[in-house]
């Protein structure tokens, strides 16, 4: 699918916002800088008192973490770059407190981070202080005519005469402005390679947006052609067929009221049933158990309905994304259904499990295999479900050699 191509802003975004943040750094060189290197010296001089200065270097990691969200969020205003935050990491049910604490700041983003910040400050330091030098030296030359004095120390042992001072100043404050453009250029680089995400990235991201639109697309098509077919097949014959037994039960109501009470059971019959249609359609578009239990639940309720006996095991910590579960209980359902129809097994199971911001469903059978997704009439519904994962930018895969077994591996982004 061609996509156009992704808007580059200029090389720098103003050069007096760029400066300021190039001194900022410059002032967090000579502050945070020096007090960061107290923090760690002392954390690290108390590890053998039991351990306290472990204690203390993870508190000074997660102030670190604060700083380059900070960082993070400075260059995104002054340089308008495409930079994310730092990531927000999910707890897992097997994790203790430390481990839980200790993620965050231990990763490759974490560090990476890190070193952009260190660099960033050895430039501000470098950078703001040959600013300053040139700027404070240039200024004094520019006022050294108007002072008296009669003459003006550039360097050691190097006097000029007044009016050439003020040449000089002239000249050192250009060079200054000069050196604080190109500081901002190499700032932003550093921003731009460090921090924010390549362009190609984005392009990437942008294609499966697209793609996984295009997927939600069909899939709601097939969903809305699979509701109007269950509603043409089941509910709506009965409800002709009980309109028109009422219709005879009016006629005869007076002549033959004993064939009236008859059909009137009749019509009674099939309103119940055609209410319990009507009850599968809407359990099938969103059943209430897994709004209101979730998906531990609404699974076992699934299972318990399925002529093959499954075993449903949820290992989650705490409940999915609404969008997730949705996804994860249509997952299930159609997998559960293929295998009744197709897979002539005995057995089947029926795993959920989390890692970090993904979802893993796997469906395992002991039928004859040689499931495949395939499309037109003949498809196994396998189709459709690849078409609702990829629409949750999720995969699938399938394990279905001839003569079984059947393993469905589903994984599904389940960042909230």
């Amino acid at each position: 699918m061609a996509t156009a191509p992704l808007d580059r802003r200029p090389a720098v975004s103003g050069i007096l916002p760029g400066a300021a943040n190039v001194l900022v750094s410059f002032a967090l060189s000579l502050s945070w800088g020096i007090a960061l290197i107290v923090l760690v010296s002392v954390g690290v001089g108390l590890i053998p008192v039991f351990g306290a200065g472990l204690f203390m270097l993870l508190g000074v990691a997660w102030l670190v973490r604060l700083v380059l969200q900070a960082e993070r969020s400075r260059a995104r205003a002054v340089y308008d770059l495409p930079i994310p935050d730092l990531t927000t990491w999910p707890t897992q049910p097997a994790d203790g407190a430390f481990r839980r604490a200790l993620r965050p700041v231990t990763n490759g983003e974490y560090w990476r981070g890190f070193a952009h910040h260190a660099i960033k400050m050895l430039l501000g330091l470098a950078a703001g202080s040959a600013f300053l030098w040139l700027a404070s030296t240039g200024l004094a030359g520019l006022a050294t005519p108007f002072t008296g004095a009669t003459s003006f120390s550039l360097l050691p042992a190097w006097d000029l005469l007044p009016w050439w001072a003020f040449v000089a100043g002239v000249l050192l404050l250009a060079l200054a402005a000069l050196e604080m453009w190109a500081a901002v250029l190499i700032d932003r680089s550093l921003d731009a390679a460090m921090l924010s995400v390549p362009a190609e990235q984005l392009q990437r991201q942008v294609i499966a947006l697209a793609d996984a639109r295009d997927g939600a697309e069909r899939a709601a098509e097939a969903e809305r052609q699979r509701i109007e077919r269950d509603l043409h097949d089941g509910a709506q014959p009965r409800l002709v067929n009980l309109a028109m037994t009422l219709g005879m039960a009016r006629a005869k109501l007076d002549t033959d009221p004993e064939a009236a009470r008859a059909m009137i059971d009749e019509a009674h019959t099939e309103a119940k049933a055609a209410v319990n249609d009507l009850r599968q359609i809407a359990r099938g578009i969103h059943p209430a158990v897994l709004t209101d239990r979730g998906l531990d639940a609404a699974l076992s309720a699934l299972a318990a309905q399925s002529p093959v006996p499954v075993v449903v095991r949820v290992d989650l910590a705490e409940r999915l994304p609404r969008a997730t579960e949705s996804v994860a209980y249509f997952v299930v359902a159609e997998a559960l259904t293929n295998v009744a129809k197709h897979s002539h097994a005995t057995s089947a199971q029926v795993v959920v499990t989390r890692a970090g911001d993904r979802a893993r469903i796997t469906v395992f059978d002991n039928g004859v295999g040689g499931a495949h997704i395939a499309t037109g009439t003949d498809s196994t519904g396998l189709a459709g479900l690849h078409e609702r994962v990829r629409s949750a930018q999720g995969t699938l895969s399938i394990q279905s050699p001839a003569g079984g077994p059947t393993v469905l591996t589903v994984e599904l982004p389940c960042a909230s």
